[in-house]
């Protein structure tokens, strides 16, 4: 009974929002009682690659002041992958940047237009950086040639010139050109600054230039919508044709719109939709048909009960998951129901997804009645908190020591 008190203390720390914001399991957890990056920006490096610039630019700093025209290079590499830092000595190594630019050196243009552009080391002076930065793209350098490609379409510095950026862009590869593209699109879209027939143009060119179909674009096309007039029916037109090429953000945003008409024949157009995002292993289209799969009628309802028994067969844990909470919080749940509902679910949480043990421990607390309910939940915060789940952590922390070898253990030998 200690064990069933701690479980009480806790229950309320239990409330954490899970991963997938306003899920239907979140929503009844609540009910129980349980508790865009401007493109003008500097891009965020990982810790060991900026440790790494960092080291050679410290390393190659002294020699670069004594006139070293190779470490001169070397420190123009690590001022490119730090970014616009401001760094000591950076006022001594502007005008050797500039004269190892002139030289013909790419990266020293592009990190001399780093330092110009945000008054690294001296005055600022953006239009000047973007000259120096079309420099380096011109000798080849991919780098120079995306931050001269977004001066040029944003009027960064210099006056807009579409017709400049297009011809920087064409420089890069096709995948790149196409999310550098994209990057414009959402920078025109920043709020106070919104452009969006500019946006529009940007984003459709990033669209066309997406031959292998890998770039989401759907919610740039979302963001543009909402500061568009007719804002919706235009974003069904962009929207329709990436859903088509399997663009699976498109598809969950044209379901989600099908699905709120709320007639049978739209929901019909949602469902299939959704099954397609399911197919590409979509967690919230497998949701969302457990939602749906709800409200639904026959034969609709028979078409999403047979999709996810299918693939629940198949494994997919999400499957498991959207079945175990209809059978365990369907309107006229029984026992038996909430019985097959909890084995469903637990299939989902032994295929070893942190979020799905997280969700299965917030139903299996919601029996006070069954200590050895109580048992199981707690072993599955353990596991789940083992996973990287932060609230799972929290909570496995109230109930004292439990190893995963152990929690492992009570999950294997319980029964539900």
């Amino acid at each position: 009974m200690v064990l069933f008190s701690k479980f009480q203390a806790v229950f309320a720390l239990l409330s954490q929002p899970i991963r997938r914001t306003g899920s239907r399991l979140t929503r009844i957890g609540l009910v129980l009682g349980l508790g865009f990056s401007v493109a003008l920006g500097a891009p965020v490096a990982s810790v060991s690659f900026a440790a790494g610039a960092e080291t050679l630019l410290r390393n190659n700093l002294p020699a670069a002041l004594r006139g070293n025209r190779v470490a001169v290079r070397e420190v123009a590499r690590a001022i490119i992958r730090i970014g616009p830092r401001s760094f000591k000595s950076a006022a001594q190594i502007r005008p050797l940047l500039r004269s190892e630019a002139l030289r013909g050196s790419s990266a020293a243009a592009n990190a001399y237009g780093i330092l110009l552009q945000y008054g690294i080391g001296g005055p600022k002076k953006p239009k000047e950086a973007a000259n120096w930065y079309a420099k380096g793209g011109a000798k080849g350098n991919l780098g120079a040639a995306k931050n001269a490609a977004l001066a040029y379409a944003l009027g960064w510095g210099v006056q807009r010139n579409t017709k400049r950026a297009n011809q920087l862009l064409a420089k890069l590869p096709p995948d790149q050109r196409s999310r550098k593209m994209l990057e414009i699109s959402k920078a025109l879209m920043h709020p106070g600054r919104e452009e969006p027939e500019l946006a529009l143009y940007w984003l459709e060119r990033a669209v066309s230039n997406d031959k292998s179909g890998q770039l989401n674009a759907a919610s740039a096309y979302q963001t543009l919508a909402g500061a568009m007039a007719n804002g919706d029916e235009k974003l069904l037109d962009w929207l329709e044709p990436l859903a088509e090429k399997g663009d699976v953000r498109a598809q969950i945003l044209l379901a989600r719109h099908y699905e709120e008409k709320a007639t049978e024949t739209e929901r019909a157009k949602a469902v299939d939709l959704y099954e397609q995002a399911a197919i590409a292993n979509n967690p919230d289209a497998y949701e969302a048909l457990g939602r749906l799969l709800a409200i639904s009628q026959s034969p609709l309802s028979d078409h999403i009960l047979a999709f996810l028994e299918e693939k629940a067969r198949a494994g997919v844990p999400w499957a498991n998951l959207a079945l175990g909470t209809h059978y365990v919080f369907g309107a006229t749940t029984s026992d038996e129901m909430r019985a097959k509902g909890l084995t469903f679910m637990e299939v989902a949480a032994r295929a070893g997804d942190p979020e799905v043990q997280y969700q299965l421990a917030l139903v299996l607390l919601g029996d006070a009645s069954d200590t050895g309910q109580h048992d199981l939940a707690r072993a599955y915060l353990v596991l789940s908190a083992a996973g990287g789940n932060k609230f799972a952590a929290q909570a496995a922390k109230k109930f004292g020591p439990l190893t995963v070898a152990d929690a492992r253990l009570i999950i294997e030998t319980g029964k539900n």
